[in-house]
């Protein structure tokens, strides 16, 4: 929109007016304008910043997000020059009280606003699933995963335990839900405990500090069916793993269902009790492995149909054939794209799917800078070359190096064991595994050096 000279010597009484105008400019839908832009209110144009007061936090990252070059652009259209943007809320330390309080209109919260809380509501609930069995979508790649959890669920289970592996964001957790969700809706009377191995782990060590370990032996004990998610967590943690195994000891005998997950089979998590190890196998070991073309398209057409979002068939296929690696980056740029559509009314095209995909994948997934950037400043610290890094030598600075880069990627980027593997010379999954455990193992005992891996993450995050 362009502004000409006489609307904006009409309007350029105040800040306030400026803002007023630049608000006309936008091309946006009536939804997205007063859920959005109304609540928020223009404070003022210190030099060449502009200070915006915003009512809410989530507000305030989706015109970060969306809206910041929009408003820098019809700002400088009105003004005649560039201005940086500054958005602040009632936790800013930088505007005072008497500022937001100066305001001549009420700041408006979106607890007042009945019809931008149910927009709110409408957002929240299409953006996250269900977890339930008939939100899973079933492919080649883990037909005997949702078939098992199906069984269990409805009862006809002859295997006890369940154990699931995969590399992350293929749907372990989603299947464990899925049983928890569906045996809740049958029988809301059983006792069903669902837990992060790593919770179990933090729950059990406070039990012990607070002299309470009767109370948490007895939380799990009791429990009618017990889901544990990525046991892997449990390596290298004794006193937790003898918890774990006289529990699975109690809940096995009285013939309760226990289904575990993890990252990799039981014989390849590494410093673990071979008892635990036997009595993980003893049930049945399935795995889920990356969704083919056919059923991450099935993903995206449930998950935008469950979103009631409607998006080309030509976008659909080219989001399926772009997004490969894993269940949650499609689900990402599936949430991404709803909103995009229902702030600015517009249609899903190609180009928007692209713009998307490289959002997500750098989320989820970063560039190769990334990669290269830990193997560098690892490098410099351990004195090695990357490339020495990269090829089969074994010296041991070299490998403790090695290790400690794998174990930092792993941490900073969401790069399956194998990804990383590659970028260390072709290594293959267990290698990386065996890397990242011998790295957690050292951290344990070794301040130095844990303090040394912590500030690589650190600078790796302040990139």
């Amino acid at each position: 929109m362009e502004f000409s000279a006489e609307s904006k010597k009409k309007e350029m009484n105040s800040f306030s007016d400026i803002f007023e105008l630049m608000k006309e400019s936008l091309n946006i839908t009536e939804t997205a304008k007063k859920l959005f832009i109304d609540p928020i209110k223009p404070l003022k144009l210190n030099n060449k910043t502009a200070v915006l007061y915003i009512t809410n936090d989530w507000i305030k990252k989706v015109i970060k997000e969306n809206y910041d070059e929009i408003f820098k652009k019809q700002l400088k259209e009105i003004l005649g020059f560039e201005v940086d943007i500054e958005y602040v809320t009632n936790e800013d330390k930088s505007v005072s009280p008497e500022e937001i309080v100066r305001l001549s209109d009420p700041i408006p919260e979106l607890d007042d606003d009945p019809y931008a809380k149910s927009r709110m509501h409408e957002t929240e609930e299409n953006s996250n699933y269900k977890y339930t069995f008939d939100t899973f979508i079933v492919g080649e790649s883990n037909k005997l995963a949702c078939s098992a959890c199906r069984s269990i669920a409805q009862d006809k289970a002859d295997f006890n335990p369940l154990y699931i592996y995969s590399e992350p964001g293929l749907g372990k957790t989603h299947l464990l839900y899925a049983i928890k969700n569906e045996v809740e809706s049958h029988h809301p009377d059983y006792n069903i405990v669902y837990v992060s191995a790593e919770t179990f782990v933090s729950e059990f060590v406070n039990s012990v500090k607070t002299n309470t370990t009767e109370e948490f032996k007895k939380k799990y004990r009791s429990a009618e069916m017990l889901l544990v998610d990525d046991v892997q967590f449990f390596s290298g943690k004794k006193e937790s793993q003898n918890e774990l195994f006289h529990t699975f000891e109690e809940l096995h005998r009285r013939n309760k269902k226990i289904i575990l997950t993890s990252d990799r089979p039981p014989k390849e998590i590494n410093d673990i009790e071979t008892r635990l190890i036997t009595r993980f196998e003893w049930g049945l070991l399935t795995d889920i492995a990356a969704p083919e073309f056919e059923t991450r398209l099935a993903i995206i057409k449930r998950k935008a149909e469950l979103m009631n979002i409607k998006i080309p068939n030509n976008v659909m296929e080219y989001m399926a054939d772009k997004l490969k690696n894993n269940i949650r980056q499609i689900e990402g740029a599936i949430v991404k794209m709803y909103h995009i559509v229902f702030l600015t009314g517009t249609t899903p095209t190609i180009i928007m799917a692209q713009n998307i995909i490289k959002d997500v994948m750098t989320e989820q997934q970063p560039v190769p800078v990334t990669v290269e950037h830990v193997i560098t400043d690892v490098s410099h610290i351990f004195n090695v070359s990357p490339d020495e890094m990269k090829s089969k030598n074994r010296n041991s600075q070299v490998s403790t190096a090695r290790q400690v880069a794998m174990y930092v990627i792993s941490k900073v980027t969401d790069l399956s064991y194998t990804s990383i593997g590659k970028e260390f010379g072709g290594r293959d999954h267990s290698t990386v595994v065996y890397a990242t455990n011998k790295v957690k193992k050292v951290m344990q005992t070794d301040p130095a050096y844990r303090a040394t891996v912590e500030d690589l993450i650190k600078n790796i995050g302040n990139m």
